[in-house]
């Protein structure tokens, strides 16, 4: 991690700090809040701890522990899904394969390097990930439901089995793409240790270079131009070469400031539709949600973005208050699509991972549709700065 890194991650454990404090201090003394608001603020709060607890241990582990970490989180949130539409007995063969071959095959292709083909293929490839569900997955998925010889629903269940895919595993492994990937013209600042090491290699290869420029001179005008280039490509020993400062650091830091504006995009949408609840969106799928409510929070969201847009390789501030509306966006449809899907199976959550949390899948809903999404953005944003 650089000093950006340590410093984002800093700052939202130090806001979970105080919006913890702040919980407790209302729901001990009286106040004229909701005690049922209090305690579904406080259990998203136990939730955030859990969640970003999770994400900044796996993120100073490395790569392959992260990329691990949404792996099981998507492992779980299919399982809670698959719980919520049953499936028939001849379908067994079919989730095996789901489960134990194409979700892990997903996450470790967007584990492995792009420059590992190149390296053992000698060309450049293009991301695996993004094609094998919906291309290879969705088709092959049908003919493996038909091959068990039952029949019955069968339309039904391919639906299941692909809208679970779809929203379970590959869109949130969309989310640590962002740490793999190689994004183009990213913004870069370089780190403490970079520009120490600058300073090391101008007093030490200072004088060196001084030396070979002079030798330059004398080569061009005694033995001619060829010579010349020669000399130029010439590097002495011993000089200290500057360290260059990695994507790493830079898509860590966007990794974590996405996340942390998809969570708080949800609880701006939520407290904002309890400040003015009379407009509802639509009640019967999602009572919380409420027209003013969503507006504002795409906005609380967005400004946030621009907050952080030091953390973010984007090269204009607005770009980064953009991201912030898609991310607010996306994350709202997908929480009113799972919602839908619990209304339509008639049950309040999708299951419970520790004790006094909703499911996985009610905690990750908006990471999934908002990942992909933010993902494209970005990778277009910086392919086509000029």
């Amino acid at each position: 991690m650089d000093h950006r890194s340590i410093l984002l991650i800093s700052g939202v454990l130090a806001l979970l700090l105080a919006a913890t404090a702040a919980t407790e201090y209302l729901r001990r003394r009286p106040s004229g809040l909701d005690a049922s608001t209090l305690a579904t603020c406080r259990s998203r709060l136990n939730a955030w701890w859990l969640l970003f607890g999770s994400l900044i241990c796996a993120l100073l582990l490395g790569t392959i522990a992260t990329v691990f970490l949404f792996g099981a989180i998507s492992f779980w949130a299919m399982r809670e899904y698959l719980t919520l539409t049953p499936t028939r007995p001849a379908d067994h063969r079919t989730l095996v394969g789901v489960f134990f071959v194409l979700t892990p095959l997903q996450f470790l292709l967007v584990g492995l390097n792009p420059d590992w083909f190149k390296g053992i293929f000698g060309v450049a490839t293009y991301p695996v990930y993004s094609a094998l569900i919906p291309t290879l997955a969705f088709l092959i998925l049908p003919a493996c439901v038909a091959a068990s010889g039952d029949p019955k629903f069968f339309l039904e269940r391919i639906a299941k089995l692909q809208v679970g895919l779809l929203i379970c595993v590959y869109c949130l492994s969309y989310a640590p793409a962002l740490l793999t990937t190689n994004f183009p013209n990213a913004k870069q600042t370089p780190s403490v240790p970079a520009v120490e090491a600058a300073n090391i290699e101008e007093k030490v290869a200072g004088p060196i270079e001084r030396t070979v420029v002079a030798m330059q001179t004398s080569a061009t005008e005694s033995v001619g131009t060829a010579d010349a280039v020669g000399v130029e490509n010439f590097e002495p020993e011993g000089a200290i070469s500057t360290p260059r400062r990695t994507l790493e650091s830079t898509n860590l830091t966007l990794l974590f400031a996405f996340v942390f504006l998809t969570q708080l995009s949800d609880v701006a949408q939520y407290l904002w539709s309890l400040a003015f609840p009379k407009r509802k969106i639509a009640p019967t799928i999602n009572s919380n949600k409420t027209i003013d409510g969503v507006i504002l929070g795409a906005l609380t969201t967005s400004l946030a973005a621009v907050g952080l847009w030091y953390f973010t390789p984007f090269p204009h501030w607005w770009q980064a208050a953009l991201a912030g509306l898609i991310v607010a966006g996306m994350g709202f449809a997908g929480t009113m699509t799972t919602s839908a899907i619990k209304r339509d199976r008639g049950v309040g959550d999708y299951g419970v991972l520790v004790e006094g949390h909703n499911g996985v899948l009610d905690r990750v809903d908006s990471l999934c549709f908002a990942a992909p999404v933010f993902y494209h953005y970005v990778l277009i944003c910086l392919t086509l700065r000029s």
